[in-house]
């Protein structure tokens, strides 16, 4: 079956820009006819529910499922820090809207077996089973047993110092240890194993990872819990796993029998309700690491790409990168052709970092092996 994959979607019926294949012209177009197209939803579909006591609380107008659809998607995960930003409330708003507009979902339910379970969707005569799960997880976000909410494996921190250094270097911060929380895991696992049985494909949507602006150099751009956590998904049967959370883009990795798209950046985002200073909780020169600070969100925040994602039976995915830009207003556009090799090129160097036999070429496709020829 043949998936196109992006990352962060947030629509609120923003003027867009023409179509075409020239650069600077609209990516939306990108979406037609490739297959199953599937994105993040990044932001609830609501006017209603009661907002969230957090720092940003998003949402958009319900209309935007009839702009998702127009725009082609057909499958959104649903489980990311910004669901419950207006309650629960605010989601079952999101699924009738996207219900109603003929586009599937996972990541949200009414107990947490509802959120845990997957979208199944049939592609080619095949079918699919999508999970959506959220570890940057604000707190309460979680669905239980009697309470609605996002499918979640939380994460448990610890803090290391290095006190004879911090004496001589203050102010330097901590390396921190992560691990994904096992009874979380174990209950995901568990499920991929059941979809396995009854599907052709499993897919996995995990919102993880730490923001660029946030993530200290000498840590690499993966958070330690992340691959170990990415690794149990696929031996547990999981063909491929779609990272979104960063807002830039990550390492892609081949694992065992999948595929690994660490973060897949964003595709549009909007202006919506929760992008002002009066909607914020904290003042906005108080939060110095409040992501929509210009200062924050030049370079990486722009640079992203659209995924062409290959799964057949017996054979291992494929995948084929295709660079795009966001424009000032957060749009998709099609990059310089210069540009593009420089999306690709950084996408390589950071894949790299965890492989360093990941080769990307100047059309997109990715390759990996001991034998194959490294490009500059």
């Amino acid at each position: 079956m043949d998936l196109t994959l992006v990352g962060d979607v947030v629509v609120s019926r923003w003027p867009r820009r023409p179509e075409g294949a020239a650069p600077g012209d609209s990516a939306i177009g990108m979406l037609a006819g490739k297959g199953l197209v599937i994105g993040n939803l990044e932001a609830p579909l609501t006017s209603g529910g009661e907002r969230a006591e957090k720092l940003v609380a998003l949402r958009t107008p319900v209309e935007g499922a009839n702009e998702l659809a127009d725009m082609g998607f057909d499958l959104v995960s649903l489980a990311t820090n910004h669901a419950l930003d207006y309650g629960a409330d605010g989601m079952r708003d999101t699924v009738r809207a996207l219900d109603a507009a003929g586009i599937a979902h996972a990541g949200f339910g009414e107990t947490r077996t509802e959120a845990l379970s997957p979208a199944v969707v049939e592609v080619d005569g095949k079918t699919l089973a999508y999970f959506s799960v959220c570890s940057a997880l604000p707190l309460g976000f979680n669905a239980t047993a009697t309470r609605a909410g996002i499918g979640a494996i939380r994460v448990r921190q610890q803090f290391e110092f290095d006190t004879g250094f911090l004496e001589e270097t203050p102010g330097t911060p901590p390396y921190v240890h992560s691990e994904a929380h096992e009874p979380d895991v174990v209950a995901v696992e568990e499920a991929i194993r059941r979809a396995r049985k009854d599907h052709d494909a499993v897919a996995v949507a995990i919102h993880w990872g730490v923001p660029f602006p946030y993530l200290p150099e000498a840590q690499g751009p993966l958070a330690e819990y992340q691959r170990p956590l990415a690794h149990r998904l696929i031996d547990a049967g999981a063909d491929l796993i779609v990272g979104h959370h960063p807002h830039c883009l990550h390492p892609v990795e081949f694992y065992g029998r999948g595929l690994i798209l660490y973060s897949t950046g964003n595709f549009v985002f909007d202006w919506c309700d929760g992008w002002s200073p009066e909607s914020m909780v904290a003042a906005v020169d108080a939060h110095p690491y409040a992501p929509y600070r210009p200062v924050l969100v030049r370079g990486q925040w722009f640079e992203s790409a659209v995924f062409r994602v290959g799964l057949r039976h017996g054979l291992a995915p494929s995948l084929r990168v295709e660079p795009i830009e966001l424009d000032a207003d957060s749009q998709p556009v099609r990059p310089d052709p210069t540009v593009g090799r420089s999306i690709l090129r950084g996408l390589q160097r950071v894949s790299r970092e965890i492989d360093p036999t990941v080769s990307i070429g100047d059309d997109g496709v990715v390759t990996q092996g001991r034998n194959s020829e490294l490009r500059p």
